[in-house]
């Protein structure tokens, strides 16, 4: 390598972060200008002769010139072979973005297809589970049934499946018509009552009439069909589905027992309901012709001024079919002559007056549409049999979520096996209809995507009738929008850069020397404290070392002081400037030891957590190992390393180091017990695992960039196999450092392992366990090993409960004075029995609320007193103690929905308000900068405090069972909470009545100081605890509605939108914060939640399948369709920092992990808590 290239190297080193020049600490400013010598010390140096000439070489080769000159051709020609390149590579990507963009979009129309059926088919599913259960309660059986408040039920049911109308056609048989017939016609009350409650509701559904036919609103008193527009009357030779309760009704002649096997669009998707006893989707019509969406055949309009009972007087008798045909005496239209007088005409128009205009009566609803025809069965366990049919006409653009709007060019053609095609296009945010047949483009034929519209998740269409497809393209409209001016933009641009780079290039020389001539400067001011890293005897070592190498008057040491080198460049210099610091030390045992389970425990903790642990167990092991004369060699992540027998030899290292271990092992026991009460759950559960082994090792100084003092040998890897094949709280010791410990008369401190392990490169070895503690022959406890430290290590009796219920009582008292800091009170308010501390009357799910209101920032409230200044009153705190206790008491011993899982739920809860409210760049979490960035979460205490709380009660009382059994099984709570949340609902309940109780007003007092802050709280903890039902359809509706309207925009009117979101997405993330956190911790509560679905189905009262059958692939569903959106969502919220990261690594990573591992999991757990998961 040339000079100049030394100096370049030299520059980059430079302006490297990680370079460090390490300067002795005996280096003094005032030196001898006369020419003393002075000591300086460093790691890998140059003489500054050699800088110098690095320096002259540099500007003097002519070489490097020349390269500088070859270098400015290639780049001229490089910006012409860039430019044109990036030209054509952008030109690709927008043709993949727009072909990446059509593939997402085409999925979700596809998808969003498949959830507006089943939406529809959940609609009927549960309207027919409701007129099914009205049957089972009436005395009578079908036909002859009539559904109380239908108008109401339909409305309901049109609503959430956005159907146009809805009907019920009972199944007639032949032998049953004229019993049918009767029944109608002393049953049609219905009729009357569904006209009043549209009258009510929307005088629209009523085409516009506000006015009542009695005389016309009579049903037809026989079942008929149409023939050439006019009305016939059916015979007994067949089964009927005459038309029954329907809605929308409208005033004039009812349709109702028109026969809906007559009609011949119907018929074949009819004949399939009965016989399969599956849903059907018929053939598709136009709903602008049909009679106000129902699937009937419209009569002539001459027939729509008269009524059933004057239609049916003017009937002949009875043919040979069997069939009366109309006699028009009122109106012979046969006759072209007949003379219509003026009465007749003025009669004629007051009887139109009811009838709509057609056309503005289906202005609002043309277009294709179909039935969607879904069978009633019978009530009977065997041999089910339909017994009525329910009709649901919805609009083909009924099945085009609103979701999609934004879609511009998306060409979709819906077709079925009857060979209809229906067009649809999406333009400027809405889905338009282009007609009947096929309209794509076909230039985009290859783009297809086609989508079978026949499985929903819980309801099966039959698909032996006229299956649909959705199949859809891209358009040239869509096309055109990826079709931009970027490619020859960025072309010139990168030609621009490409020259100011040369302009750079030139700049560099001048830049270089000016760089060169503040180098020492800089060196100046950077400094090493070698003594930390190494042993005092090598530490003087290196400080003789570089004295022999440096023998320069000090002034010339200050101005030629050494340089830390690149790595390269120490390589090569290392023998000439100085020889390798290492020694071979014959006599030492190694000990490994690492936390067990600190892997899995660390993923649910604040990294200010983690580092509190680690801090304290590692300070308590160095303080014992100064105390002892054992060296700390280093610690790598939550492994301690620590050596006896060097850098001084010590004959007793093996004897001294078991001792060690040993106060290691009792010391960690101690710290983990006394710091869980801080730190939460399964702290006082972690263990220590340590291994010995003697022998060995060469130790000394590894340079380089950040020198260390190491040890290697195969002495240091054994030991690593001693720490790693061990047992957790036990120390294992090799046969090297057993025949010591034996030599030196300690025998019986070892126990022979009973299994040899099988080492990495030393195959099957017998190792030893060191005893913690013997017992004497009186029975006593004795101990062998020398006298403890001055600290005495003491027993720990732990109960695990109670200490969960001190560390939510720290938790919450450190919320507290939140509270009572943020208010600049000292000391709570006194209890007073006020009107807001009674019971609510209304069910918890009633009270959700859409948006929370949260305090505007105050600036008076801004402090920088800390919270440790408020002191609680001894009541406040005695009260929460018994109230934690009492929430405690009230969970059932269930596998998981227990107070462990809640104090888990809790931890998490926390961790995440803790990323929300602590941002680094904010002066305080009391700031106006937090504030807004937070949406107001930060500065608000009271919310902090009921999200924990929320956290604590969410799964009060829980017995195990989902809501859905609980309704299923007409529980008492499922009654009283109408089956909806139910588990959640009395959580919230049992809470606030225990909360209000009398015995705890001091502490309620003391979290809201006001009836408004007692409403706030209650409204913060409803809207967090039903939050955690997750499979509630409506509150997922809610939910998903108001992220829409919260994050569509950056309205700042949306901050209390965006506040509440993020309240209820801590606790959502919270309730399954396992599948978010380390695999060990998601296998813990996966392994709960599996036994307790085992408990309900073996006892009767689970899901109907074997939860061994459907657990892999359900928790891979959960993963894809919960807590991986849920994880992106936190990231969406904005708030939530590396924390929403870190929580969807980990779903990825489990998910993972759980499709490679998860069925043979299943197979253990299936072992381990039924004998009949195995079969």
């Amino acid at each position: 390598m040339n000079k100049d290239d030394k100096s370049i190297d030299i520059d980059k080193l430079e302006n490297d972060n990680a370079t460090k020049f390490l300067v002795d600490d005996s280096f003094k400013d005032n030196f001898d200008d006369e020419g003393s010598t002075s000591e300086t010390s460093a790691t890998h140096v140059a003489s500054s002769a050699e800088m110098r000439e690095a320096m002259n070489g540099f500007r003097s080769d002519k070489r490097v010139r020349l390269l500088r000159d070859v270098a400015l051709m290639l780049l001229l020609l490089s910006a012409l072979f860039v430019s044109t390149g990036v030209y054509f590579s952008l030109t690709s990507s927008e043709r993949r973005e727009f072909e990446n963009t059509f593939d997402d979009q085409a999925t979700q129309v596809g998808h969003d297809l498949a959830n507006q059926l089943e939406a529809k088919l959940r609609a009927l599913d549960a309207f027919s589970v409701s007129i099914t259960s009205y049957a089972r309660q009436v005395s009578t059986n079908w036909p002859n049934i009539t559904v109380p408040d239908f108008a109401e039920r339909a409305a309901s049911t049109l609503r959430a499946s956005k159907g146009t109308a809805l009907a019920i056609h009972p199944v007639v048989k032949g032998e049953d018509l004229m019993k049918w017939e009767e029944y109608a016609v002393q049953n049609q009350a219905w009729l009357e009552e569904s006209l009043d409650f549209q009258s009510r509701q929307s005088p629209k559904v009523l085409g516009g009439s506000s006015t009542r036919n009695s005389a016309a609103n009579v049903i037809s008193q026989f079942v008929y069909r149409v023939v050439d527009g006019s009305p016939t009357e059916v015979d007994g030779s067949d089964t009927r589905l005459p038309l029954w309760e329907h809605f929308p009704s409208h005033d004039g002649l009812p349709p109702v027992n028109y026969d809906a096997l007559s009609n011949r669009l119907h018929e074949d998707a009819l004949d399939v309901v009965m016989d399969d006893g599956l849903p059907v989707l018929g053939l598709a019509f136009d709903v602008s012709k049909s009679f106000h969406g129902l699937a009937i055949d419209v009569l002539e309009d001459d027939f729509y001024l008269s009524n059933w009972s004057e239609i049916w007087s003017s009937t002949n008798t009875t043919d040979r079919d069997g069939e009366r045909k109309l006699r028009k005496s009122y109106l012979d239209r046969t006759n072209p002559e007949a003379v219509i007088h003026k009465e007749d005409l003025d009669q004629l128009d007051g009887q139109l007056q009811h009838i709509p205009d057609e056309r503005s009566r289906h202005s609002d609803n043309d277009g294709p549409a179909v039935n969607l025809w879904y069978p009633i069965l019978s009530s009977s366990s065997e041999n089910q049999t339909v017994v009525a049919v329910v009709s649901l006409t919805a609009t083909l653009g009924s099945f085009i979520d609103a979701s999609l709007s934004h879609f511009n060019g998306l060409v979709l053609v819906i077709a079925n096996g009857c060979r209809q095609e229906m067009t649809f296009e999406f333009i400027d945010g809405e889905a338009i209809y282009l007609g009947p047949g096929d309209y794509h483009d076909p230039e985009f034929e290859d783009y297809r995507q086609r989508f079978d519209l026949i499985l929903a998740e819980d309801v099966q269409l039959s698909s032996t009738f006229c299956p649909y497809r959705a199949f859809v393209y891209p358009s040239n409209r869509m096309s055109q929008e990826y079709a931009s001016g970027m490619p020859p933009f960025f072309s010139i641009l990168i030609a621009t850069v490409f020259l100011f780079t040369i302009f750079v290039f030139m700049a560099y020389d001048y830049l270089v020397d000016r760089h060169q001539k503040n180098l020492a400067e800089k060196a100046t001011r950077t400094t090493a404290i070698v003594s930390s890293l190494f042993p005092k005897i090598v530490r003087d070592r290196l400080f003789e070392e570089q004295t022999k190498a440096s023998p320069l008057p000090k002034k010339r040491q200050f101005m030629n002081r050494p340089q830390l080198l690149s790595v390269q460049e120490s390589s090569r210099n290392v023998n000439k400037v100085q020889g390798s610091i290492a020694d071979l030390f014959p006599n030492t045992t190694v000990m490994f030891g690492d936390i067990a389970g600190f892997t899995a425990w660390s993923s649910s903790r604040q990294p200010s957590e983690v580092f509190m642990l680690l801090e304290n167990l590692y300070g308590a092991l160095d303080k014992i190992a100064r105390a002892m004369d054992v060296f700390k060699v280093e610690t790598i992540g939550d492994c301690y390393v620590a050596v006896t027998g060097l850098p001084s030899p010590q004959a007793d290292h093996h004897l001294r180091m078991v001792r060690f271990a040993r106060y290691a092992l009792q010391k960690i026991s101690v710290v983990t017990h006394d710091m869980e009460v801080s730190l939460g759950p399964d702290t006082a559960n972690l263990g220590f695992r340590i291994g010995l082994h003697s022998g060995p090792v060469t130790a000394g100084v590894l340079r380089g960039e950040k020198s260390r003092f190491q040890l290697f040998g195969d002495t240091v890897n054994t030991a690593s196999r001693m720490e790693s094949l061990g047992n957790r709280n036990q120390i294992q010791v090799s046969q090297a450092t057993a025949d010591l410990i034996a030599a030196s008369g300690k025998s019986h401190w070892m126990k022979k392992r009973e299994e040899l392990i099988e080492a990495k490169g030393k195959g099957k070895v017998q190792t030893y366990w060191i005893k913690t503690a013997s017992k004497s022959s009186d029975g006593a406890e004795s101990n062998d090993f020398d006298p403890q430290p001055e600290a005495a290590i003491h027993d720990i009796k732990h109960n695990v409960r109670q200490s969960l219920i001190d560390w939510q009582v720290e938790l919450l008292s450190k919320l507290l004075k939140q509270i009572v800091l943020h208010r600049n009170l000292l000391q709570p308010t006194k209890s007073k029995p006020i009107k807001y501390m009674e019971t609510s009357k209304s069910v918890p799910r009633d009270e959700i609320a859409e948006k929370i209101s949260m305090p505007a920032f105050d600036p008076t409230k801004e402090t920088s007193e800390s919270m440790e200044s408020v002191d609680l009153q001894q009541t406040v705190v005695r009260q929460l103690e018994d109230l934690i206790a009492t929430y405690a008491g009230l969970y059932h011993d269930n596998h998981f929905h227990s107070f462990d899982h809640a104090c888990h739920v809790t931890m998490s809860a926390n961790k995440l308000l803790q990323r929300i409210v602590f941002r680094p760049n904010a002066e305080n979490e009391f700031s106006k900068e937090a504030h807004d960035y937070t949406y107001g979460l930060a500065s608000d205490p009271l919310t902090q405090f009921a999200i924990v709380f929320s956290a604590i009660v969410h799964d009060l009382d829980h017995s195990g069972v989902s809501n859905s059994q609980l309704t299923k099984e007409n529980n008492r709570l499922a009654v009283m909470y109408g089956g909806k949340s139910v588990a959640e609902q009395n959580s919230v309940d049992l809470a606030f009545e225990v909360l209000i109780s009398q015995s705890y007003s001091d502490l309620v007092s003391c979290i809201c100081a006001d009836e408004k802050e007692y409403i706030r709280f209650r409204q913060l903890v409803i809207n967090c605890v039903m939050a955690t039902d997750i499979f509630d359809k409506d509150l997922l509706s809610l939910r998903n509605s108001r992220w829409n309207k919260a994050f569509s925009c950056d309205d700042e009117s949306a901050s209390d939108l965006k506040a509440t979101i993020v309240i209820e997405h801590i606790i959502q993330a919270a309730d399954v914060a396992h599948t978010m956190q380390h695999w060990h911790v998601y296998q813990k509560w996966n392994e709960k939640l599996f036994a307790e679905m085992c408990a309900a189905y073996e006892s009767g009262r689970g899901c109907e399948k074997n939860p061994a059958t459907t657990w892999y692939e359900g928790e891979l569903w959960f993963f894809d369709n919960y807590v991986i959106p849920l994880a992106k969502k936190l990231d969406d919220c904005g708030v939530f920092g590396v924390s929403s990261d870190e929580c969807l690594n980990y779903a990825v990573q489990n998910r993972s992990e759980w499709a490679s591992k998860g069925k043979e999991v299943v197979k253990q757990f299936s072992k381990k808590y039924s004998g009949t998961m195995s079969q």
